[in-house]
């Protein structure tokens, strides 16, 4: 599960205002503006994954993906 800042929220909130609540542009916006978040949370997603499949080896992508919150391609690609 992603944990944004008090901080983090405010700017989310202040993207969506000036992305005219469009979301795609606020991801644009987001990722602009910090870069690093995005890479952060993609390992640690697939640190979450790949311990998720050593406690339990024959869990399925889809589960796997709905438990640590990201979309069966980043599943597939850290299993790969």
């Amino acid at each position: 599960m992603v944990n944004f800042s008090n901080s983090n929220c405010v700017d989310m909130v202040m993207f969506y205002g000036v992305a005219d609540g469009n979301a795609r542009l606020v991801r644009e916006l987001w990722i602009e503006r910090f870069p690093n978040q995005r890479m952060q949370r993609i390992l640690q997603a697939e640190e979450q994954i790949l311990q998720r499949v050593e406690e339990e080896p024959d869990i399925s992508t889809l589960r796997l993906a709905a438990e640590v919150e990201v979309s069966q391609f980043i599943v597939h690609r850290t299993l790969k």
